[in-house]
């Protein structure tokens, strides 16, 4: 059986609070200003309620809006409308001043790892709760906490390899529900507790469990965060462990993101209707098939490298007004009413697999059997197979060129060219090097206290 990790709607929770404060005011909740009482946490309901809650926070971030500003950092996007300053147009921008950042995002995963937190503090008080429910509340609880930090570090952050020691600022590290003030952590510290939290939760987290998290998700997520070090040695200890796992199968659908479940799945975000649709900003930002100006429209360049005739992935973009001033494009990937938000899958893993071979100087045959599966389910009967002959170099870009187009616009691609800047390559993203200080978006003024170092102002002009 598959695992999905699906996310519960509206969560009942009023029952968290002594005081009587309601659901959506304990939802609302921020790091500087928790504050529970003795009573918060009685029952194993009320812990596992509080654990949804913390789903639920995660899948409102990862519905395309935190994938959106990866995307709008990178090269893949033309530029959005300036409507009234909009944000969207000012991450583009690379605009690094404060008063126009993504604070709900960083607010919202901090608002993730508080309650998080507060599971881990209370577990212990709850009666009732039996041993292995314990040990699956707090895998989920780590596995979760650990995507939160991953998540900050990398908008919030210079990439993982930036300076030889990792000791370049980093984002707070927050362990703890308290009131406490936390100053940047370096990126060397703030992997090194995400990799911690993922090697708990593979101690802790079941091999099945239903639509939650599961042991094979963490070992997906501990692999991706591998690779982005450029540690292609232990990821491909894990990717090799999954594909030999025979759980997963490349799918037959071009397309992920669908409301089904794919057999190439290993986590994702559940909808189940219009009402708890799980891939709003998705929807809302790129859907064309209803909307004639969509927010977010390919770059032409980048269709120019998706648009090959041959490839049937050429069918989710299209040229409006083609030939007039105001041409411009439209990816049609997104344009449904609901769908499940695939965040780890087996395509990943695939291509995660192949690259760390290349890159270890392991069994390149191997490496171009599974990216010739990728480029088989695209090209199809225009499908004509890798030379078994074809050196190194050239087969790794060849499968960074399919993992360009498989997760275009799915928040993967600037961070892979990020990645590779920290390794020593020469990359430029839209004329600009790849650690230019844009390329980073600014705290909220929150954190504004003594002590916090912001990010370097500047843009990347």
């Amino acid at each position: 059986m598959k695992t999905y990790a699906r996310i519960l709607g509206a969560v009942a929770i009023t029952a968290l609070l002594a005081t009587g404060t309601s659901c959506k005011k304990m939802l609302d909740l921020r790091p500087e200003n928790l504050t529970l009482s003795e009573e918060a946490l009685k029952t194993p309901e009320d812990i596992k309620a509080l654990l949804n809650s913390c789903y639920d926070e995660f899948a409102n971030l990862m519905n395309g809006s935190v994938q959106n500003y990866h995307e709008l950092l990178g090269e893949n996007l033309s530029e959005p409308q300036n409507s009234a300053g909009s944000l969207y147009y000012t991450i583009f921008n690379r605009g690094t001043f404060s008063f126009r950042t993504a604070d709900r995002e960083y607010l919202d995963f901090y608002n993730c790892i508080l309650r998080i937190n507060t599971i881990f503090d209370n577990i212990d008080l709850i009666e009732g709760l039996t041993a292995e429910d314990k040990q699956r509340i707090l895998g989920e609880g780590l596995f979760l906490r650990a995507w939160c930090h991953w998540e900050l570090v990398k908008l919030w952050a210079q990439p993982y390899g930036y300076t030889a020691d990792n000791s370049h600022p980093g984002v707070p590290i927050r362990l703890k529900a308290d009131k406490n003030i936390e100053l940047r952590s370096s990126v060397g510290d703030v992997y090194n507790q995400i990799l911690s939290d993922l090697n708990s939760a593979l101690g802790t987290l079941p091999e099945e469990n239903g639509n939650y998290a599961n042991a094979d998700a963490a070992k997906a997520l501990k692999a991706k965060v591998l690779f982005l070090m450029n540690d292609h040695t232990e990821a491909l200890k894990i990717t090799d462990m999954l594909i030999k796992s025979n759980k997963y199968q490349f799918s037959d659908s071009l397309n992920r993101f669908t409301q089904g479940a794919p057999e190439e799945v290993i986590f994702q975000l559940i909808s189940t209707s219009n009402s708890d649709n799980r891939a709003g900003a998705f929807i809302n930002n790129y859907r064309s098939d209803n909307n004639p100006n969509p927010a977010l429209k390919p770059s032409s360049n980048f269709v120019k490298e998706a648009m090959d005739p041959l490839d049937r992935r050429s069918a989710f973009y299209e040229i409006k007004n083609e030939g007039k001033s105001n041409q411009f494009f439209v990816c049609h990937k997104f344009d449904k009413d609901v769908f499940n938000v695939p965040l780890l899958n087996y395509s990943d893993i695939a291509l995660m697999h192949a690259e760390s071979l290349v890159e270890t100087g392991g069994d390149l045959a191997e490496a171009v059997a599974l990216t010739d599966a990728i480029r088989k389910r695209a090209y199809d009967t225009n499908f004509v197979a890798l030379d078994p002959a074809i050196n190194a170099n050239n087969l790794k870009l060849e499968i960074q060129k399919q993992r360009k187009l498989e997760f275009a616009f799915e928040g993967d691609w600037t961070q892979q060219l990020r990645r590779r800047g920290a390794a020593g390559e020469t990359i430029t993203i839209r004329q600009s090097p790849w650690d230019c200080p844009g390329m980073l978006i600014q705290f909220p003024m929150s954190e504004r206290t003594a002590g916090f170092i912001f990010n370097e102002e500047g843009g990347c002009n």
